[in-house]
């Protein structure tokens, strides 16, 4: 069993241990920061990632249920309302589900299609092993996988917008809006999350528990990249293009 870590060292573990994880960029993350993914693989890319983002409730209530502490969930209670629109008390922004939608419109999917998209089987199999994941694991552990998509948020978000208008020029700026409020938001939510971690996950087992389940959470969005990279983006590529890549 791993010694136990002080706060900022085991952040530090944590970090350490995802990067160790998946040291570099998924293929896909690759080929979209470069812009070489052509419309139609970005288009099956955006269409795929909208089974999370439309099923985000399914995890987020999870947390919310399990949390203790009162002034915990009424953070928590924040992040729910921003992902189900901050625009019912006065926000700037409508749903993330909603803003993902005018995102794939941005790309030539029409709002009927994206809606009743059936994404990849391995896709399906993702969002439940993650919503697995936050149900079995104890509240603070639930609530600090966060840090693998939350706690990296801000950076991630805006580079995926600065290639998606620097290499996609014909996408309307309005259709960004998605990558905008999480660049925003997610700040305050990968603080909070951090947060958790460092306050109630200073026990051995709880630390080795958050250890694994970040591992498995960086999986998860390994695994759907996974399903999008070989159904519609590996089968075209050159042998060159491969190597790398994929290292």
């Amino acid at each position: 069993m791993a010694e136990l870590l002080f706060p900022e060292s085991l952040i530090a573990d944590l970090e350490e241990t995802l990067r160790r994880r998946h040291p570099n960029p998924h293929p896909v993350r690759q080929l979209l920061l470069s812009g070489r993914l052509s419309k139609e693989q970005l288009q099956e890319w955006a269409k795929n990632q909208f089974h999370e983002f439309r099923n985000i409730h399914r995890f987020f209530g999870i947390r919310y249920q399990k949390c203790p502490i009162p002034e915990l969930r009424r953070l928590l209670l924040e992040n729910m309302v921003e992902e189900e629109g901050e625009d019912l008390f006065g926000g700037k922004y409508p749903s993330h589900r909603d803003l993902w939608v005018r995102f794939a419109e941005g790309l030539g999917i029409a709002r009927e299609d994206i809606l009743s998209y059936e994404p990849l089987p391995g896709i399906r199999a993702a969002l439940e092993m993650y919503v697995s994941l936050v149900q079995e694991s104890h509240w603070a552990v639930a609530i600090g996988t966060g840090l693998v998509f939350e706690g990296g948020g801000p950076k991630r978000m805006r580079e995926e917008r600065e290639a998606l208008e620097k290499y996609y020029s014909w996408i309307p700026s309005v259709s960004l809006d998605f990558f905008r409020a999480h660049e925003y938001h997610d700040e305050g939510h990968g603080q909070m999350v951090t947060e958790v971690i460092k306050q109630h996950c200073m026990e051995a087992r709880l630390q080795n528990e958050m250890r694994e389940a970040v591992k498995q959470r960086a999986d998860i969005m390994w695994l759907q990249n996974d399903c999008i990279y070989h159904a519609f983006v590996r089968p075209w590529l050159s042998p060159e293009m491969m190597r790398e890549i994929e290292g």
